[in-house]
C-alpha cells in the first residue's frame, strides 16, 4: 500500500474527521481521496484511493485499548490473579466485577483459588466433558484422559489430575492450529503455539475486512492489527484473551514464575508447589478456550452454553459421590498411615 505513511500518521490523530483525512492526503500524496463515516463496531472511515478502500478508525487503537471494554481487558485484569478468562457461563459484566472484587481483597491470589474451586462445580464440569469435550475433533481422541483426571480431582488426587491435563492441552492446541492453519502436527514449542494463536486471531479477523486493502496495523505491525482487531471482532478479542493466559501465565519462561502454576515447572517437577486444585480448573478452563477456537466452524461443538441436561446431572451425581465416599476419606487415611504432604 504505497500510502501507508500518510495512514499511519492519521491513525495517531487524536481524532479524525472526513475534512483532516481529505486534507492530509491532499498535502502528503497530492491526492484528491473520498472519506466516508463508516462503523465495523467502532467508528471510523472508508477512504476510497486508487490502491483500494481502506479503513481507519476515528481514534488511535490505543484509545480503544484504554476507554473501551473487551474481554482482553478483563483477561489483562486477571493475569496477576492467573484466572483465564472462563467462557459461555459467566457474563462479561458479571466477570468484570469478580476480577474488581478478587483484586480488591487482602490476599488476591487465596481470593481466586477458592473462586475458582467454588466456580467449578461438578454439573459443570460433567456438562463440559459431554458437550464439549466429547463433540471435539482436536479434543475427544482425549476424552477419557479428561475423564480420569476429573476423577482424580474429586478424589483429592492433586498432582495427577493437574499433570495429566497439560499433555491433553498440548495435544488439543497443536490438533486445533493443524486443523485452521496446516501447521506441523509434531510442534511441541511454547513460542511456536503463541505464533501460530497469532495467525488465527488474524486469520479470523481479517473475513471482516475482505473488501479492503488496508486497516490498522495490516502488515506493517501485528501488535496493532491483533488489539484494533479484537476491537471490531469479538472471536479474535476471546481468542486474544486465551494467547495472553498462555504467553504470560501458562507458558511464560519458569524463572519468571513465582508459583508452581506453569507448564514447564509442572512437567520437569522444577518446584513441587502445583498441586493447588484451583490449578486444575486453571488448565480445563484453558480446555474450553480450544473448544471455542474449534466452534467457530465446527458445528458439532457448542459455540453458547446450552444448559444442563440429565445425563451431566448424572455424571456430576458420580463426581460428587466418588468426592464424599472416596476423597474427603483419602487424606486422613493417608495420614494415618504416615503419608503426607498435602497443604490440607
Amino acid at each position: 500500500m504505497k500510502y501507508e505513511k500518510t495512514l499511519r500518521k492519521l491513525s495517531s490523530y487524536p481524532k479524525l474527521t472526513k475534512e483532516l483525512i481529505e486534507s492530509a492526503f491532499k498535502k502528503r500524496e497530492g491526492k484528491d481521496v473520498d472519506a466516508c463515516s463508516k462503523t465495523i463496531e467502532k467508528p471510523g472511515f472508508e477512504i476510497a484511493t486508487d490502491e483500494g478502500a481502506c479503513f481507519i478508525t476515528e481514534r488511535p487503537i490505543s484509545y480503544y485499548n484504554e476507554k473501551w471494554g473487551r474481554v482482553t481487558g478483563a483477561q489483562e485484569r486477571a493475569l496477576p490473579i492467573s484466572i483465564p478468562v472462563p467462557l459461555h457461563i459467566i457474563g462479561q459484566g458479571q466477570l468484570n466485577k469478580i476480577i474488581f472484587e478478587i483484586n480488591s481483597t487482602e490476599r488476591p491470589m487465596d481470593a481466586a483459588d477458592f473462586w475458582l474451586n467454588e466456580f467449578f462445580a461438578p454439573e459443570i464440569a460433567a456438562t463440559y466433558f459431554n458437550k464439549f469435550f466429547s463433540a471435539s475433533e482436536s479434543l475427544k481422541e482425549y476424552r477419557l484422559i479428561v475423564f480420569e483426571a476429573l476423577e482424580a480431582y474429586y478424589l483429592g488426587m492433586d498432582h495427577v489430575a493437574i499433570m495429566s491435563l497439560i499433555p491433553v492441552f498440548e495435544a488439543g492446541l497443536r490438533n486445533i492450529q493443524t486443523s485452521r492453519l496446516g501447521v506441523d502436527r509434531n510442534n511441541v514449542s511454547g513460542e511456536k503455539f503463541e505464533h501460530y494463536l497469532r495467525d488465527i486471531i488474524i486469520q479470523w479477523g481479517r473475513r471482516r475486512l475482505d473488501s479492503y486493502a488496508w486497516h490498522p496495523g495490516k502488515n506493517y505491525n501485528q501488535e496493532v492489527e491483533i488489539n484494533f482487531l479484537t476491537h471490531i471482532c469479538p472471536q479474535s478479542d476471546v481468542i486474544n484473551a486465551f494467547r495472553l493466559y498462555f504467553k504470560e501465565i501458562l507458558y511464560k519462561p519458569s524463572h519468571d514464575q513465582a508459583n508452581g502454576f506453569n507448564r514447564h515447572v509442572i512437567m520437569h517437577l522444577l518446584k513441587n508447589d502445583f498441586n493447588n486444585p484451583a490449578n486444575f480448573v486453571r488448565i480445563f478452563i484453558c480446555l474450553t478456550h480450544i473448544t471455542f477456537i474449534e466452534s467457530l466452524e465446527n458445528q458439532n461443538v457448542p459455540f453458547f452454553w446450552r444448559g444442563i441436561d440429565e445425563k451431566d446431572l448424572t455424571v456430576a451425581a458420580y463426581f460428587a459421590e466418588i468426592s464424599r465416599a472416596l476423597g474427603d476419606a483419602r487424606r486422613p487415611t493417608l495420614r494415618s498411615m504416615g503419608i503426607d504432604g498435602y497443604s490440607s
